[in-house]
C-alpha cells in the first residue's frame, strides 16, 4: 500500500483543475456513508487533530488525510481515478474515499514510475534496470533512454520543486 505515497497524486489532480498550493480546502471533521449495511467512515489524520481552513500546500507537507478525502469530495472521485490510471498507478482504481489514502495495494516499481513521471513534467517513464552503459573511452554504448534531452541543465519555474520540496522536506511525506 502506497499510504502517503499516493496523496501527491491527488494534490496534482487538484491543480490540474485550477487549485493552487494557496487554495484553501478545511481540514475538519467529516463523515462520509459507504452505502447500505457498511458503518460510517469517519477518516482521521496522523495524531488525531485538525487544523481547520488550511492550503493545499501544507496539505500535501504535512500529510493531512481528512484534507486530502475534503478535496476528492471536490474533485469527484473519478478525476483521481484518470490521474491514477495515467501515472499507471493501479491496474483499475477503486472508486473508494480510503483509496486517495493509499488503503489500495500496488508495487514499488508502479509508484517509483509515477514518481518518475511526476518529476518528468508528466511524460511517460519506462522503468528499467540498467540506465547507460560506457565503454573503456567514456563513450555511451548503450543509453535505455532514448529521447532528446533538450533543457536537462535548465532550471525550471520552480513552483513543483518548492511543493515537492516542502513535501518531502518539512512534512511527513514518503
Amino acid at each position: 500500500q502506497p499510504g502517503s505515497g499516493f496523496l501527491p497524486f491527488v494534490y496534482l489532480a487538484a491543480m490540474e483543475r485550477g487549485f493552487t498550493p494557496s487554495s484553501i480546502v478545511v481540514d475538519a471533521p467529516i463523515e462520509i456513508e459507504q452505502g447500505p449495511g457498511m458503518p460510517i467512515w469517519k477518516p482521521k489524520n496522523y495524531g488525531g487533530n485538525f487544523m481547520g481552513p488550511t492550503t493545499l500546500r501544507v496539505g500535501l507537507e504535512k500529510s493531512r488525510n481528512v484534507m486530502t478525502v475534503r478535496l476528492t469530495q471536490m474533485l469527484g472521485l473519478d478525476v483521481i481515478a484518470h490521474v491514477s490510471d495515467r501515472f499507471g498507478i493501479y491496474d483499475e482504481f477503486p472508486p473508494n474515499y480510503s483509496n486517495v489514502l493509499g488503503a489500495q495495494e500496488t508495487t514499488v516499481m508502479r509508484m517509483a514510475t509515477a514518481y518518475s513521471m511526476l518529476a518528468n513534467g508528466g511524460l511517460n517513464v519506462e522503468p528499467t534496470m540498467i540506465k547507460r552503459i560506457d565503454d573503456a573511452q567514456g563513450k555511451t554504448i548503450y543509453r535505455a533512454d532514448k529521447r532528446a534531452c533538450t533543457h536537462c541543465n535548465d532550471d525550471n519555474d520552480g513552483v513543483k520543486e518548492r511543493l515537492q520540496n516542502g513535501y518531502t522536506g518539512s512534512g511527513n511525506g514518503s
